[in-house]
């Protein structure tokens, strides 16, 4: 009886190291989620039941660079959707990102896409870079009346992980500042004698 207890207790130990090494994450993508980018398979992307913004239980989605990723490709877990109630509005996302040992950089993304032109921010004038607890992050595009499309995500490039949790969307006024990383369309041409 004391032996089948001692492998019992052998058995559940075994079971909660396997869990705690292998068990906090998921590769399934959420809902809604799905894998991008120029490089996706270079990239382990999911949910993480252990770490994540806020208090338990919780979880977060994440992506994580795979030995294949290097920073001249990028993979993004994202999601797209048809933006019906914030049509000729300026909206701002807001999500808390954590981030480990991102040697390249990562950065939370929003991209509105028009009949004419995709406006992005994908924070490429504001990397994250290195390792850092939660922060929030904000992107604020307008939202104009062809748009067709609205999509926003996390994104990798290089080797790291990140972690994205809390993500908000919200309609701001003229006020608050455009953080559009994507440069504005011009209607007519300038500096063609090449002057500063």
């Amino acid at each position: 009886m004391a032996r089948n207890i001692l492998f019992l207790f052998r058995l559940f130990v075994f079971l909660m190291c396997i869990f705690q090494v292998f068990g906090h994450t998921s590769p399934d993508l959420p809902d809604g989620w799905f894998s991008a980018g120029d490089s996706p398979n270079d990239y382990l992307m999911g949910v993480d039941h252990t770490i994540f913004y806020g208090r338990a239980p919780g979880s977060s989605g994440f992506i994580k660079a795979l030995p294949s990723a290097n920073d001249k490709g990028f993979g993004t877990m994202m999601q797209n959707f048809f933006p019906k109630k914030f049509i000729g509005k300026r909206v701002r996302l807001s999500c808390f990102v954590k981030h480990e040992n991102v040697l390249g950089w990562a950065g939370m993304w929003m991209r509105v896409d028009t009949i004419m032109e995709n406006v992005l921010d994908n924070m490429f004038d504001r990397k994250i870079t290195g390792t850092g607890d939660w922060v929030k992050f904000e992107s604020v595009l307008d939202v104009p009346k062809d748009t067709i499309n609205l999509a926003f995500g996390i994104l990798l490039s290089g080797a790291g992980e990140a972690w994205l949790d809390n993500c908000k969307f919200e309609i701001v006024d003229s006020s608050v500042s455009t953080t559009a990383t994507t440069p504005k369309k011009l209607d007519h041409p300038i500096n063609l004698s090449f002057q500063s």
